[in-house]
C-alpha cells in the first residue's frame, strides 16, 4: 500500500532519531555503574556491532529490492512457519519491552525535570494513544513526523551538549580502558539490550522505495548518531565523574549543566522538550513493529486495525504499575540476552542469504504481502 512506503531520505532520518531518542535517558548511569569512566568505550563497541549488522540489512534490502518480501515470508520461506513465528515472538518481546524501558525514563524524566507530578495511566494512554493513530495513518505518518522533528531535534541534542563538550575535564577519562577490555566487552554484551535501534528496518525492508542509492544516506546518518552519543555520555561522564552511575535520566542533567540560570533564566525545558520527542517519536516506531509481529504470528488481517492485538499491547504498558522499568529491565534482560542476541547480531548477518534464497524460491517475487 501506498501509505506505507518510504524513501530512503526518509529511512536515514528515522534512524537518526532512533538513536538519539533513549541514548540519553537510563543508559548512560547504567554503564558508568559498570564500568565508570570508560563507558564511552562500551558505547564505540556497541555502535560497531550495530553498524555491521546494519550494513548487512542494507545489503538484503537491495537483494530484496524487487521481490518486496516482508521478513515474515523470508523467514517462512526459508527457516520454516514454526521457526519464523518464534522469531517474531521475540521480535515482539524486545519492541514491547523496550516500549516500557522508555515509557519508564520518560515518566521519571518529566517528573524529576519538569516536576509534573501524574500517575502512570494518565502519562502512557496518551502516548499509547498517538502511537494508535500512527499506526492506523501507515508507517509514511512516521516517516513524514521523523523529517519534521530531525533539525529541531538534532539542534536541540547540540545546544545542551556544546556547552559542557567545551567546559569538561578530558583527563577525567584517563586511563583508558581502566576496567578492563574483557569487562568493557562483557558488559557490551550484556547491555545489547540498548542498542540494535536498526532493528525496525526489518519491518520496512519492503516498504522501501529505493533509488540509487541506499548505503551511503543510512551510513552516514547512523555514523552522524553514533558519535554525537558517544560524545554525549563522554561530557557525561567527565562532568559528574564518580556520581555519574546516581543520575537517572542522564540528559536532564545535561541540559542543567548547559543552560545555568542567566539574567534571561534558564532555557534547557525548551531543548528539553524538543528532544523527547525523539523519544516519543521512538516508543510510537516501536508500537508499530510490536504490532506488526503479532499480525505475522497470528496471520491478522493488516488492511484494518485488530483492537485486541492493540489493547493487549496497551496493558502490558502498564506494567510499571507493578514493578519499576528499571527493575524490571535489569531481571527480565538478564533471562532474555540470548535470544534477543538471536533477533539482534545473528540473524542480521544470515539475512542477505535468507534474502536471496527466499527471493529465487519464490520466482521472482510473485508472493503475497503480508
Amino acid at each position: 500500500m501506498d501509505k506505507e512506503r518510504v524513501t530512503v531520505g526518509q529511512l536515514a532520518l528515522m534512524l537518526m532519531l532512533v538513536i538519539a531518542g533513549g541514548k540519553f535517558l537510563g543508559l548512560p548511569g547504567i554503564l558508568a555503574g559498570n564500568v565508570g569512566h570508560d563507558s564511552w568505550l562500551v558505547l564505540c563497541v556497541g555502535f560497531v556491532a550495530d553498524g555491521i549488522c546494519l550494513c548487512f540489512l542494507l545489503w538484503a534490502m537491495r537483494i530484496n529490492r524487487s521481490a518486496c518480501l516482508p521478513v515474515n515470508l523470508v523467514l517462512d520461506v526459508t527457516l520454516g512457519k514454526v521457526v519464523s513465528k518464534i522469531i517474531m515472538c521475540i521480535f515482539f518481546l524486545v519492541f514491547t519491552s523496550r516500549m516500557i524501558v522508555l515509557l519508564g525514563s520518560c515518566y521519571k524524566m518529566f517528573a524529576v525535570t519538569f516536576d509534573v507530578n501524574t500517575n502512570w495511566v494518565l502519562f502512557a494512554l496518551p502516548v499509547a494513544a498517538v502511537s494508535v493513530f500512527a499506526l492506523a495513518r501507515g508507517f509514511t505518518s512516521i516517516a513524514r513526523v521523523s523529517q519534521l522533528l530531525f533539525v529541531p531535534v538534532t539542534l536541540s541534542v547540540l545546544a545542551m551538549v556544546a556547552n559542557p563538550l567545551v567546559s569538561s575535564q578530558w583527563t577525567g577519562l584517563l586511563p583508558v580502558a581502566e576496567a578492563g577490555w574483557d569487562n568493557i566487552l562483557v558488559t557490551a554484551l550484556r547491555q545489547g539490550y540498548w542498542f540494535s535501534d536498526y532493528l525496525f528496518v526489518y519491518f520496512v525492508l519492503d516498504k522501501v522505495r529505493m533509488g540509487k542509492r541506499l548505503f551511503g544516506p543510512v551510513i552516514s546518518v547512523f555514523v552522524a548518531g553514533a558519535v554525537i552519543t558517544v560524545l554525549t555520555n563522554i561530557v557525561f561522564v567527565t562532568l559528574y565523574g564518580s556520581f555519574a552511575e546516581h543520575f537517572d535520566p542522564a540528559m536532564s542533567k545535561l541540559g542543567v549543566f548547559s543552560s545555568g540560570a542567566g539574567a534571561s533564566g534558564r532555557w534547557d525545558w525548551l531543548t528539553l522538550s524538543l528532544w523527547v520527542t525523539s523519544v516519543l517519536l521512538k516508543i510510537t516506531l516501536f508500537f508499530y513493529c510490536a504490532y506488526k509481529s503479532l499480525e505475522k504470528i497470528f496471520g491478522l488481517r493488516h488492511d484494518k486495525i485488530n483492537l485486541i492485538a492493540v489493547t493487549v499491547i496497551v496493558l502490558l504498558t502498564m506494567l510499571p504499575m507493578v514493578v519499576s522499568s528499571r527493575t524490571f529491565a535489569e531481571s527480565f534482560l538478564a533471562y532474555a540476552v540470548v535470544p534477543f542476541a538471536l533477533v539482534q547480531y545473528v540473524l542480521p548477518l544470515l539475512y542477505p542469504l535468507l534474502n536471496k534464497i527466499a527471493v529465487d524460491k519464490t520466482s521472482g517475487g510473485v508472493h503475497e504481502r503480508a
